[in-house]
């Protein structure tokens, strides 16, 4: 094993919005990695069975919390550590995307998602990163997007949020290197996930899956890397505005639909994510 390698077995992970989609995918990555792995997620009821499906993979337990809730974050992990051992790993995977032109958004519908995407990002880090200081070490992947790298139209407000977790993550990271501390974050495209149902796609690249992703998070746990792209090649859209003036990536960006993916998503095909997040607000 290189002198970049970390080893991750036997680790404790925490994962958010772990009971579906890319959560579930990280989840059983880490257990295939030799993690005990603590599944949070708001739907309580998913959670447990996911829990229990994944027994036979390893040492997986399932609890109830809802990330904006800070109180409650940090309690869960007190639980966790009870039940599983000292939190080593993070990841802040748990996040909603709602979809609309800027002045037609509610901003209940902004606000619920700054709150999800960025405040149970922040709540998550709190909890756990005492004790990881205290023990000089530790891991937090932050699930981010390419749309924290360029602003996407028709997701303003979750692109905004995108462009949060990665400026939390940078500039924590720099307070906190010194001290035994990791953070990276992982920049997907779209994934074929229930956050995408209704919307447009690109011409290029074609959608990532959640698997794909999930072994991301594992390869910055191993590696220690900062920042990934799923799918890879994906990492040109950090690199393209700092090398071509802004009317030619925003050509490229055309040619390749970006601009129009989001434009005309189908209600009725978003209806039931939606409701899971809208519905009790």
């Amino acid at each position: 094993m290189g002198r970049d390698r970390f080893v991750i077995r036997g680790g404790v992970a925490v994962v958010t919005g772990g009971a579906r989609g890319i959560g579930r995918a990280t989840v059983e990555a880490l257990l295939d990695e030799g993690c005990a792995v603590a599944i949070l997620d708001r739907d309580g009821e998913l959670a447990q069975s996911t829990a229990a499906a994944l027994q036979a993979r390893g040492r997986v337990a399932a609890w109830t919390v809802d990330v904006r809730d800070a109180d409650a974050f940090s309690k869960t992990i007190t639980a966790v550590e009870a039940q599983l051992g000292s939190v080593t790993i993070l990841v802040n995977n748990a996040g909603i995307m709602l979809l609309g032109a800027t002045l037609e958004h509610a901003p209940a519908a902004d606000q619920l998602q700054l709150d999800i995407n960025v405040n149970g990002v922040l709540n998550g880090m709190r909890a756990v990163m005492p004790g990881m200081v205290r023990r000089a070490s530790g891991h937090i992947v932050n699930i981010a997007s390419v749309a924290g790298v360029l602003g996407t139209p028709f997701a303003a407000v979750y692109s905004g949020s995108k462009h949060a977790v990665i400026g939390i993550t940078e500039a924590t990271r720099h307070e906190y290197m010194d001290r035994g501390l990791r953070f990276s974050y992982v920049c997907p495209g779209l994934v074929d996930t229930e956050l995408i149902a209704g919307t447009g796609r690109p011409r290029f690249p074609p959608t990532a899956r959640p698997e794909e992703v999930a072994g991301a998070v594992v390869l910055a746990l191993k590696t220690g890397k900062v920042d990934l792209f799923v799918p890879r090649f994906l990492r040109i859209s950090k690199i393209l505005p700092a090398l071509l003036p802004r009317r030619a990536y925003e050509a490229i960006g055309r040619l390749l639909g970006v601009d129009k993916m989001f434009s005309h998503a189908d209600a009725s095909a978003r209806h039931a994510y939606r409701s899971r997040f809208t519905a009790s607000e």
